[in-house]
């Protein structure tokens, strides 16, 4: 479907996943686009993925091992990242695993569109690799092209996960290498998502499900609510920033009804009365009243948004009603 005279870099996250890991890059090694620079970054580790990692350097020349101190996976990406030689870059977090034929479809997808990035559906599957059919009914992604704001505006649609993830996605390097992941915060893809659209002329999409998303217990995406999950406030204010300097005013609304939103259902979801998970959460409603204020004086809001801050200001213990009935 495409020659392979092209090397796709293909970085790699390794962090405590010796039971997944194996699965993950027999995934990578057995594609049918086989010029490939597969970089494990092992983010130090006390298991055997470090040991793991070294074997298959020993077995497979395509691959590349950088060892490190524990940094996180924004760290570890930006790590392998700098350290890419090919011409295009594709994340793939070590605990999922890709169909055999994913990078040949993006590749060709992406050159003959001629295209910045390429992004695919993916499919969220169990531990043991069955689908779950709950969480793959509505998938977003069509085999069609899409400009910078059409992209960015799809992250706030109503499945706007298929959007906001690096790593169901092949960047031309020169995109990937203009944008760092923020290290020490989760949310990461959050923070960066809307920046690599923005400098793309071009995306495509592929409505083929060719990434499998793991979900599986402790990952970071099951893991109890605490106060780094408000880090998703801080991504999506920078965002709400950039739409409204950008002329998507719509786009910057509809975010930030979703940042009232999701103040108010985590509030439930923390230890509120403890006082510096308070503070913290506080800190978080003042950041979104002080952007509410800056925009309310320059665009007319509407009224969900109005009645929504007004409930997450002076009825906080309302927020999952109002979450439900009000910011539908």
């Amino acid at each position: 479907m495409s020659r392979e005279d092209e090397l796709i870099s293909v970085v790699v996250p390794v962090y405590h996943v010796e039971t997944y890991i194996e699965r993950c890059v027999e995934s990578l090694l057995q594609q049918t686009y086989s010029n490939l620079e597969i970089i494990l970054v092992d983010d130090g580790g006390d298991d055997r993925c470090p040991q793991i990692c070294d074997e298959y350097a020993k077995k497979d020349a395509r691959i590349k091992v950088i060892h490190k101190k524990n940094g996180g996976l924004s760290d570890a990406r930006n790590a392998g990242m700098r350290a890419a030689s090919g011409k295009y870059l594709a994340y793939i977090d070590s605990d999922d695993y890709i169909q055999p034929d994913t990078y040949e479809k993006m590749i060709y997808a992406l050159k003959k569109e001629n295209a910045d990035i390429a992004v695919c559906n993916y499919e969220a599957v169990t531990d043991q690799g069955q689908s779950i059919t709950e969480k793959n009914q509505k998938m977003d992604i069509k085999d069609r092209t899409y400009s910078s704001q059409e992209a960015i505006s799809n992250l706030c649609g109503p499945n706007y996960h298929y959007w906001v993830t690096a790593w169901n996605r092949l960047y031309k390097i020169k995109i990937a290498r203009e944008i760092s992941f923020p290290v020490g915060k989760i949310h990461e893809d959050e923070f960066t998502a809307h920046l690599f659209y923005d400098k793309a002329e071009k995306i495509v999409g592929i409505s083929e499900p060719l990434y499998k998303y793991v979900i599986r217990e402790n990952s970071i995406m099951t893991k109890k609510y605490s106060v780094k999950n408000l880090a998703y406030v801080e991504a999506v204010n920078n965002r709400i920033e950039y739409c409204m300097e950008h002329g998507l005013e719509e786009v910057g609304q509809a975010f930030l009804r979703w940042m009232s939103r999701y103040l108010m259902n985590v509030y439930d979801k923390l230890d509120i009365k403890d006082k510096e998970v308070r503070q913290t959460y506080d800190k978080y409603v003042e950041m979104y009243l002080k952007l509410y204020h800056s925009i309310k004086e320059k665009h007319k809001l509407d009224t969900k948004t109005k009645a929504a801050t007004f409930m997450l200001v002076h009825t906080p213990k309302l927020a999952s009603y109002i979450s439900r009935k009000i910011l539908k």
